[in-house]
This record gives structure tokens, sequence and C-alpha cells, in this order.
């Protein structure tokens, strides 16, 4: 069965949790910690902070820490539940689509994000999974690419992407839980194709 996921976010986030997030997308604590110091550095001598301000200030930084360690906690324990099983991955490499097949083997984060760690080599982030095969979902989507063309991979001598070559899907097969798709009398790994249409 092919199963079709939601990015590995854990769902709708709050504009609190989603303020936690450093970077481009919102302020980190450090920022928060910036911001404060600031404040308290310029606040007007003759009124300052009141201590409930400040003590509501940082139980709010205190707030929006819990929700983000949650909110990172959910993201490694959805991509966890990932190991072992064959994924499909969208993402945007060098302005153009890839599509990136392989069976989740590891799991790590990098700054922000969390990623997967798939059987050849590749790393996906885990918001860019689309789909979690099963046997019988990866037998309906090898039988949905047959008499497609696919964009596939074409490999320099040191394991680099060089080239993409466009080849007909004439059939597949599965050969000791690897999926190829076949093409003429190539057997192509379906890890090797980019993009499909």
């Amino acid at each position: 069965m092919i199963t079709g996921v939601s990015p590995v976010t854990g769902g709708t986030v709050s504009g609190t949790a989603a303020a936690g997030n450093s970077g481009a997308e919102g302020l980190g604590k450090d920022d928060f910690l910036r911001l404060l110091i600031t404040q308290l550095r310029y606040q007007d001598p003759l009124s300052p902070m009141e201590d409930k301000e400040f003590i509501a200030q940082m139980a709010q930084f205190s707030s929006l820490e819990q929700i983000r360690n949650l909110y990172r906690l959910n993201q490694v324990q959805q991509a966890t539940s990932l190991l072992g099983r064959s994924i499909l991955a969208a993402r945007e490499t060098d302005g153009l689509p890839e599509q990136v097949y392989g069976r989740a083997t590891g799991v790590r984060t990098s700054g922000d994000h969390v990623l997967l760690l798939l059987d050849n080599g590749t790393e996906v982030k885990a918001d860019e999974v689309v789909s979690v095969l099963d046997e019988e979902g990866l037998i309906q989507y090898l039988q949905g690419l047959t008499g497609s063309r696919a964009w596939v991979r074409v490999y320099n001598e040191t394991g680099e992407v060089v080239d993409l070559r466009q080849v007909l899907v004439d059939s597949y097969e599965i050969l000791n839980g690897v999926a190829y798709i076949i093409s003429g009398e190539e057997r192509i790994p379906l890890a090797d194709v980019w993009a499909v249409g």
C-alpha cells in the first residue's frame, strides 16, 4: 500500500511554536534574549519595566522553549518511525524537481532539520517525504510507472551525478528487495530515477 504522508512536523503548529524556529522562520531564544536585554537597556528610567512585566516575558520565553523542544522531539520520533521503510521524497536540486527513493536506515538532526539517511547514501529532510511504501505499495507504484518516460541519473567514475538521460519504462522487477525499472534490456535501480513524466 502507498501511504501519503504530511510533512514530518507533527501537524499544525501554533503561532508560539512557529516563532520558536530560529533562522528566517522566526525568532529563536538568542533573538528573544537580545530583544529583552535591549528593552531593559533602553527603557525609560522614569517609568522602568515592572517586575510583573519582566516575569511575564520570562514565562513566555520558558513556554516557548518547552514547546520548541516538544516540537523537535515529535519530529525526531516521526522520522524514527520511518526506519526500515521504503520512502519516496520530493525535493528541488538546482531548481529542478527531484524524486528520491530509498529505504530509511538512519535519522539525524542538523540545525533545525531532521534528516533521514537512505540505504543508497542519500539524505533527505524528513519533511520532504511524500510517500511511505510497503511491498504492495511499491508494486503499485512500479506498475504505475510502466509505459512512462523516466529521467535517470548518469554517474561518473567517482559516483557523482553528471547528467540525466530519458528512458521508457517497459516493466519493473524486484530482486532481493531492490526495485528496478526495465527499459529494453537495461535494468535500472529505482533509486537512480530522478523524475518521471
